[in-house]
């Protein structure tokens, strides 16, 4: 079996939404399948990982905590742009879709962007905080998602920009479509977290990111019980889809 080293970029400062159980459910689930994970925690200040890492994943957060992390962020910006294309998945989620994309307009942001994404995000639209419901052919046939949505932001995908996505039920980028995909890595506004909800979407994940090294990944009967976990609980969503919650 294979030895996965997962990066998690800015823990602390990009989980508002509960984002480090994306982390966990990646790490679970390949260890359920019989491979090692290495979890490697970059933080402000710290030294650029020498090795490529198999997995990177990037939380969202609020404008403020872009600004604040921006700088050190911006050492990253080639290196991602290379391990993307490399196949490495890197996953981003919300405010850290934003900051992987072009740039972040509105509200006095005029944040540049790390350019992984052909997108700009643009701040300053109307508020949506609602269950969200996702199809999408990422690494794969048509997969269903479900999860919740809270942001206010239009997401305008550039020339070369791929949708993630389409919206069944939500607001997404706003025009119908939802997210970014290039090449196995996607960023979305899917939370809930995303992953441990949608244990279909881990598992392409990580089929891609050992495919890239010529390893091979494969559920059993130990993932059922999460795998029930996470069906009951998006029975509950798929019900409730109609449901607005109160913005912050």
């Amino acid at each position: 079996m294979s030895l996965i080293t997962l990066l998690q970029l800015y823990p602390e400062q990009l989980g508002v939404s509960g984002d480090g159980g994306n982390v966990v459910t990646l790490a679970e689930r390949a260890r359920r399948a019989g491979h090692s994970v290495e979890l490697v925690s970059h933080r402000p200040g710290d030294e650029i990982p020498a090795a490529v890492p198999d997995l990177v994943h990037v939380g969202s957060g609020p404008l403020s905590t872009l600004r604040a992390i921006h700088s050190d962020a911006q050492r990253f910006a080639g290196l991602l742009r290379d391990w993307a294309d490399a196949g490495v998945p890197i996953v981003a989620i919300g405010g850290g879709m934003e900051l992987l994309s072009n740039g972040i307009t509105g509200e006095g942001a005029d944040l540049e962007g790390l350019g992984l994404f052909d997108a700009v995000a643009h701040r300053g639209a109307k508020r949506r905080a609602n269950y969200f419901r996702v199809e999408t052919t990422y690494d794969g046939d048509l997969l269903t998602l479900f999860g919740f949505e809270d942001h206010a932001t239009r997401f305008e995908l550039g020339p070369t920009g791929t949708p993630f996505g389409i919206v069944a039920s939500g607001g997404g980028n706003g025009d119908g479509t939802e997210g970014v995909v290039r090449g196995a890595s996607f960023g979305t506004q899917l939370k809930g977290p995303a992953l441990p909800l949608n244990p279909e979407l881990t598992d392409r994940v990580l089929t891609a990111a050992l495919a890239r090294t010529g390893g091979t990944y494969e559920t059993n009967a130990l993932h059922a019980k999460l795998d029930e976990f996470a069906r009951q609980s998006r029975l509950v969503i798929e019900k409730n889809l109609e449901h607005v919650f109160k913005a912050m």
